[in-house]
């Protein structure tokens, strides 16, 4: 009851700014926290609620007064940065959604984990190692995001002097010769992929959670989407593109792609071969 009695305090307080997000997906909750700083400092005089479906990734975030998953009513002080993207589609996400609440550049997502979070991490997962998951999110781009759990696992034998620990979700096949992290929260999950000396995933939420760490990440993009969209420059961002690429459309989902042209074109050894050149102080041993 307490929760619902302080949405309508804030509803009832005509001060009230209210920040919310149009989908469920990890990725797109987190960027709300891209453009909070630039609101914070706009309405520094009033409250700044976070409605969104994933509370957790604002957790410690100063510059909220409340994070709630409880929607009541939408109302004139509610601010939905909104992003567009189309085959022709050449502006960041993040210079979009700043430019959707009055603020000019980028902005790009954050998450404050505690030091306690990151020990208690470190405890669990003791020692150097990288962060891999071989499987993203298909309600809304069915499997042209997919790589092929295969693949990943491919790399994963390339890199035999490394050590991996899987997250991801607890569904997900679990890759041989990795440590088993699926099925952790959100928060801890940052704090592994935080431990982690590189991610290595696909395009989509576990890679804007990279940036909100600060990390680096090898992301398998295929011709989906263009990474100079919703990429990040510290990443090594693997992009194929073919004749039918770019093919995402953010308006509407996707049906499935019979070709996957654009993914069976990158081999897991051409992969290895990128990550020593972009990282070379990450060198796998025996590559």
């Amino acid at each position: 009851m307490w929760p619902y009695l302080k949405l309508i305090y804030y509803l009832l307080n005509r001060r009230t700014v209210f920040l919310s997000c149009a989908t469920q997906g990890l990725g797109d909750n987190l960027l709300l926290s891209a453009v909070l700083p630039y609101l914070r400092h706009k309405y520094s005089a009033r409250p700044l609620v976070v409605e969104t479906r994933w509370p957790e990734l604002f957790k410690h975030n100063p510059n909220a007064d409340w994070v709630t998953h409880l929607h009541m009513k939408t109302t004139a002080r509610h601010i939905k940065p909104k992003y567009h993207i189309d085959c022709e589609t050449r502006d960041s996400l993040y210079t979009q959604l700043m430019s959707k609440v009055g603020a000019e550049g980028e902005g790009f997502p954050e998450i404050f984990l505690t030091d306690e979070e990151v020990a208690e991490i470190g405890r669990r997962f003791p020692g150097e190692y990288w962060t891999i998951c071989p499987k993203g999110k298909t309600t809304f781009c069915a499997n042209r995001k997919e790589w092929g759990v295969e693949n990943f696992q491919r790399l994963r034998d390339l890199m035999p002097g490394l050590r991996f620990v899987q997250i991801g979700m607890p569904s997900d096949p679990l890759l041989d010769n990795v440590v088993d992290g699926r099925g952790l929260s959100v928060r801890q999950t940052a704090a592994a992929i935080r431990k982690s000396r590189c991610f290595v995933g696909l395009e989509g939420g576990l890679m804007h959670l990279t940036k909100a760490v600060g990390g680096r990440a090898v992301i398998i993009y295929g011709g989906f989407i263009r990474p100079e969209v919703s990429g990040y420059s510290e990443n090594l961002n693997i992009y194929s593109p073919v004749s039918c690429s770019p093919c995402f459309h953010s308006d509407y989902s996707h049906d499935e792609c019979k070709t996957m042209e654009c993914m069976r074109a990158i081999r897991p050894e051409g992969v290895l071969e990128l990550i020593i050149r972009k990282f070379p102080d990450l060198r796998p041993d025996g590559a």
